[in-house]
């Protein structure tokens, strides 16, 4: 079931989101503590298709104290329901037993399913679990789940999402007015100028359901795009690698035994055992949009092209004519305070340094 508010999630008490974002909410008081006292953020909607840099956002998002109220799952990193039911064992590790899982899409709108194995392990959680999750998903179908809470709690709360968009796209084709009753949606998805991680061209998220991003794209909401321009920048170094792999905080313990598989696959891409911090970035500028500075840009996907199908296609022209037919406005992150978010994703993990 639905929390009837949200205070009803039972975490730790928020504070208004502040934010850097063009059309974002009005600043607050409220701002990070590195001593790991003041919390800031909306409420949380997470989809994601549970792997490991999907448990380390979930994580991320417990540790800095937010509030979630819900997850839905979809197909990625690993079919659906395992994505479900890797998203309740990740829960379980952080000690939270309440908050609702909701199982969604099982493969795109319009091609066939593709996931991710070879990074995330043959479970999505690199290889350790041993056993079913300590509670079974919820009832009720995610895009359903999604339309649902956001009549109940109309512009109250930020929907994140860091894996394939399929789940939003279904959830506008039910509610086409969902943009009056979701004012915040952050998306870790794409490339403006950076190589892609699927292809030359396409980030991972976006070519795993090109239409279902354009739909999200078209819809008329403030989408904010963690892209990778952005994320790969935010590879942890040996030391801080160190500091997960050496704390006894439980969330650290569960993060760094799933990290191990993360590290050995992204060796062959960085030339070194590390890993960049994709999903928990999202969620990072979803709690505390002023850790980035950010531009708009009209975007659209390719669908079409045969090498570029599911590339991101922002216009960032200096130019003042109208946009071409198609597509939206785009936030897109353009500078970061990356050792701040280095600061605010460790201590999130394994407490104060």
């Amino acid at each position: 079931a639905l929390p009837s508010s949200p205070d009803d999630i039972g975490l730790p008490q928020w504070a208004a989101a502040r934010s850097g974002r063009p059309g974002g909410p009005a600043p607050d008081a409220a701002g990070d503590s590195i001593a790991g006292v003041t919390v800031p953020g909306r409420p949380v909607l997470l989809d994601c298709d549970t792997g490991i840099d999907d448990a380390l956002a979930i994580l991320h998002l417990v540790g800095r104290g937010g509030r979630l109220l819900g997850i839905t799952s979809v197909h990625g990193n690993a079919p659906t329901r395992i994505a479900a039911e890797n998203s309740l064992r990740v829960l379980d590790a952080a000690g939270i037993g309440d908050v609702p899982v909701w199982v969604g899409a099982d493969r795109p709108m319009a091609q066939p399913l593709s996931t991710a194995e070879h990074v995330h392990g043959p479970d999505g959680l690199g290889g350790i679990v041993t056993g079913p999750p300590s509670r079974p998903v919820a009832d009720g179908a995610a895009a359903v789940r999604i339309v649902e809470t956001a009549h109940r709690f109309p512009n109250e709360f930020t929907l994140v999402a860091v894996g394939p968009l399929t789940n939003l796209a279904l959830a506008l084709l039910l509610e086409p007015s969902l943009p009056n009753l979701i004012d915040e949606v952050v998306v870790m998805g794409g490339a403006m100028r950076a190589p892609g991680n699927i292809t030359p061209t396409a980030e991972a998220n976006v070519r795993h359901d090109p239409e279902a991003a354009q739909l999200v794209i078209e819809a008329p909401w403030r989408s904010t795009f963690v892209t990778l321009d952005v994320t790969m920048r935010t590879v942890l170094s040996d030391e801080q690698l160190a500091r997960i792999a050496g704390s006894t905080d439980p969330k650290a313990r569960f993060a760094w035994s799933a990290m191990e598989f993360y590290l050995d696959a992204y060796r062959r891409w960085l030339g070194r055992r590390s890993c960049p911090l994709h999903d928990p970035l999202a969620m990072a500028l979803a709690l505390q949009p002023d850790l980035a500075s950010y531009r708009t840009a009209h975007s659209r996907v390719e669908l079409r092209g045969e090498h570029t199908r599911g590339t991101l296609v922002p216009d960032l022209r200096a130019s003042t004519e109208e946009p071409e037919a198609g597509g939206g406005d785009v936030v897109y992150v353009d500078e970061l305070d990356m050792e701040r978010f280095h600061a605010l994703f460790l201590e999130s993990l394994t407490g104060p340094a």
